[in-house]
């Protein structure tokens, strides 16, 4: 009878420590394995995230703008990324003196969580960008799923107390069902071990994440049995006894053990394993294989050309800056920087689509002349850059040169379309010319510059003039950005002279720049920079009005004449400049002669001479300046009546001993008579050349023998001697 009652106390009292240790279990284990994986997956996106956005910082910086923290809009537009969490996430961008440069979105709930990352240019920390994100939302799951477990493990533990064994089967039954439910529904495979290496729990997503069978997988199998069989599924990389035996091992210090492994199918598990206090342990399992894809596009991304795929700036750079760092004693490497000629006219009349298309092409080609350990690189628009690695001699970058110009001279086919660009190139080598990535890549980029001003399809080596001279240039260049402003520049103007009255007609001007420093500066040295830099157009600008406002102090008819540069024909408003001079100054339209190159006709487009027509209409003159020099001069004068042709001074000075050059003088004389147009001799410096040109018939003369291009004053005072003299005699 003892037997008797003490047995049932005896089974209830098992059951309810069964019932504890369960309701322990389920309350701890399972909101730890999931708060654990869920704010671990939280926190490496954020990581991603806030890598991510470094990245395209860091390139942003580095290309465009040195004063980047003043820059919040652009910054902005770089990081903003679309994306569900794209409202709820903080960002800040901080510099290094710890001010916040940017800031995006709310200060998210607490708790919060935070990733930054390092925004690195040239290898130093500029800045960095913290990504935060509210953490309440895993809390308040958590907490649910905490509340669920333990509101099971006390149901069971109610369960096993106040009702018998029957009831408690059933009720076990349901509960273990929903229990089921919850782990199997999980996005991560999960497991449990008890301390005898038992499987404890088991979820379906484990299961059918190595495609495992269900009859050997279940509560009871040791690992080791599930170890062997995932090795016979081919899910199991390595030697099996090592894997349990280095996992084992680090448990039983009380150590989290985390690592990725790989499956014969090139999948990526992440698996976290968590022991237990009381012995045991809870392992998940996650698939990563997407997430580390996305990860790997990311990286590539922000190391890569988008259009291209190739190499971008900040990769190349690290290339050579790696190459330096190992470049053994005698050896050499070069660095080419690669500029398509003409790449502009592509985009302008085939359309950007195409011209990257052309880009794509190019680089294809420009591949393709490589060797095995050299490296191209898309620097940005049409630029690109190699680097020719085990240059012996330069004869060896000079041979890869003559292939990159020979392959981008053949024709493209860019959509049926056949177009036809060049390349130039500048070279520089290492370490000869540099031992520094920034100024290797400075000084060929240099070279570069000197190839295109040296005719464009061509290649040149660095030579430590080129930067002397090209930092004067830029000097200049400052200068001449300031000169506008300060009221350096002055006009000069040089007497075209009527040759049948032998009276002064008009006056030609001329610019000069009175520098502070450099005295008085020839046009020669500026007026190429100009038109280069686009300051021609307020330039000119000012010439026009300032011209035709000293014009209206001459008596009569006395015309003024301007030079304009090609680079003006590229302003749509050109015409409306011209007749804002003349109507503020007041000077008729007659009075005015605007002198154009054969260079402006060489546009050949519609616009220019829709423009030219315009002017002419107004009733301002237009002139062809250095008639004769150009290889298609007549051809121009059938495409635009021109009112005057301006002989060029070269055939003019060699009146008296080329005979050639007066055949040509009295042709163009007679050509511009033929056509109804006034002629001019320029460069006249002596009294035979004078008389040559009005015996000959020409119009007018101008040179050094009439007068040296004078000052404002100086020209007035010509005319009102001149005036008083015509009318002494009339």
């Amino acid at each position: 009878m003892k037997l008797v009652g003490v047995t049932p106390v005896s089974l209830r009292a098992l059951v309810s420590i069964i019932g504890l240790l369960v309701a322990i279990i389920t309350a701890i284990a399972i909101p730890s394995g999931f708060s654990f994986m869920e704010y671990s997956a939280a926190q490496k996106i954020l990581a991603v995230q806030a890598q991510w956005r470094a990245g395209r910082l860091a390139r942003y910086i580095y290309i465009h703008d040195p004063l980047w923290q003043y820059q919040a809009v652009a910054l902005a537009e770089l990081i903003e990324a679309p994306g569900a969490n794209a409202g709820r996430n903080q960002q800040r961008v901080v510099d290094n003196a710890g001010n916040i440069v940017l800031k995006i979105g709310k200060a998210p709930a607490y708790p919060a969580m935070t990733q930054a990352a390092p925004i690195v240019v040239r290898g130093a920390t500029v800045g960095s960008i913290e990504v935060s994100a509210s953490a309440r939302p895993l809390a308040i799951a958590t907490s649910v799923v905490a509340a669920l477990s333990v509101l099971l493990g006390f149901g069971l533990l109610y369960a096993a107390r106040g009702y018998p064994l029957r009831v408690l089967a059933r009720t076990l039954g349901e509960q273990n069902s929903k229990f089921d439910t919850a782990l199997n529904n999980m996005s991560q495979g999960l497991l449990m071990f008890d301390a005898a290496e038992r499987v404890v729990v088991c979820n379906q997503q484990y299961i059918e994440m190595y495609d495992l069978s269900p009859d050997i997988v279940k509560p009871g199998c040791t690992m080791r049995d599930l170890i062997d069989h995932r090795a016979q599924r081919g899910h199991l990389l390595g030697d099996p006894d090592e894997y349990r035996t280095d996992v084992l091992a680090k448990l039983k210090l009380g150590q989290k053990v985390q690592f990725i492994a790989q499956t014969d199918d090139a999948r990526e598990i992440a698996i976290t394993a968590q022991p237990m206090p009381h012995g045991g342990w809870v392992v998940t399992h996650t698939d990563i294989t997407e997430r580390r894809k996305a990860e790997a596009r990311i990286e590539h991304m922000a190391m890569h050309d988008t259009l291209t795929n190739l190499p971008n700036r900040v990769f190349f750079r690290d290339q050579i800056e790696h190459r330096l760092a190992y470049l053994a004693r005698d050896q050499s490497f070069a660095i080419l920087c690669l500029d398509l000629d003409h790449f502009k006219n592509v985009n302008d009349t085939l359309g950007h689509v195409l011209g990257d298309e052309l880009l794509r092409q190019c680089s294809e080609r420009t591949a393709e002349c490589l060797r095995q350990g050299d490296t191209i690189a898309r620097l940005g628009g049409d630029e690109f850059a190699i680097l020719q690695g085990g240059v012996k001699q330069p004869d060896d970058a000079m041979a890869l040169a003559d292939r990159l110009i020979d392959v981008t001279n053949a024709p493209f086919d860019l959509d049926g379309n056949q177009v036809v660009v060049g390349v130039s190139i500048g070279i520089a080598f290492a370490p000869t010319d540099a031992a520094d990535p920034d100024q290797l890549l400075k000084n060929a980029d240099i070279a570069l510059y000197r190839a295109k001003g040296d005719g464009r399809g061509i290649y040149r080596f660095f030579e430590s003039e080129m930067d002397t001279a090209l930092q004067a240039r830029r000097a200049l260049e400052l200068d001449l950005r300031k000169a506008l402003v300060n009221g350096e520049f002055e006009l000069y103007y040089q007497p075209l002279v009527n040759l049948a009255a032998e009276q002064i007609s008009g006056f030609e001007t001329l610019i000069r720049w009175n520098h502070p420093e450099r005295g008085m500066v020839s046009p020669l040295e500026f007026i190429g920079l100009a038109e280069e830099t686009a300051l021609i157009m307020p330039i000119g600008e000012w010439v026009l009005r300032q011209a035709c406002t000293e014009a209206m102090k001459w008596p009569g008819d006395i015309k003024v004449a301007v030079n304009l540069s090609p680079a003006q024909f590229k302003m749509r408003n050109l015409s409306q400049v011209v007749i804002s001079a003349l109507t503020r100054s007041g000077l008729p339209a007659r009075r005015l002669e605007l002198e154009i190159t054969e260079s402006v006709l060489l546009l050949s487009n519609e616009s220019t001479l829709k423009t030219l027509h315009q002017l002419r209409s107004f009733g301002v003159r237009i002139s062809m300046d250095d008639f004769g020099t150009g290889y298609s001069s007549l051809s121009y004068l059938r495409s635009f009546p021109f009112d005057k042709i301006k002989i060029d001074q070269s055939f003019v000075r060699d009146l008296a001993t080329n005979a050639e050059s007066k055949a040509i003088v009295r042709a163009v004389t007679a050509l511009g008579n033929g056509l109804g147009m006034m002629t001019t001799g320029e460069g006249v410096e002596t009294r035979e050349e004078f008389e040559y040109l009005k015996q000959e018939g020409c119009t007018e003369a101008q040179g050094y023998f009439i007068s040296k291009p004078r000052p404002a004053g100086e020209a007035l005072k010509m005319l009102s001697e001149q005036w008083v003299a015509v009318e002494a005699a009339a």
